[in-house]
C-alpha cells in the first residue's frame, strides 16, 4: 500500500455508487482511476477523502425513496466509516 492511503474493499456496485452521488468529492487521480477499474477490488482512499465520501453518500441515503439504493447506501456508508 501507498504511504497516505487506506486501501478498501468495494464491488462493482459501490464503486458505481460512488462514482454515481460522490465522485465531485474524490480529488486524487489514484483512486478516481481505482474506482473506475472493474477488475480493482481495493480502492485507494486518502483518509480525509472517505469521510467526505461517507457524508455525502448519507446526504443520498437520507433522501432515497428506493429500498435497494436505500439499503445499497446504508451498507456503503457502514463499510466505509469501518476504515475511518
Amino acid at each position: 500500500m501507498e504511504k497516505g492511503y487506506i486501501e478498501i474493499d468495494l464491488n462493482n456496485e459501490q464503486k458505481a455508487a460512488i462514482i454515481k452521488y460522490a465522485a465531485f468529492l474524490v480529488h486524487d487521480n489514484l483512486t478516481q482511476t481505482d474506482l473506475t477499474n472493474k477488475r480493482k477490488k481495493w480502492i485507494r482512499f486518502r483518509p480525509s477523502a472517505i469521510r467526505e465520501v461517507a457524508g455525502e453518500l448519507a446526504y443520498h441515503f437520507n433522501r432515497t425513496k428506493s429500498n435497494r439504493l436505500f439499503h445499497l447506501l446504508d451498507e456503503l456508508i457502514d463499510h466505509l466509516e469501518s476504515y475511518e
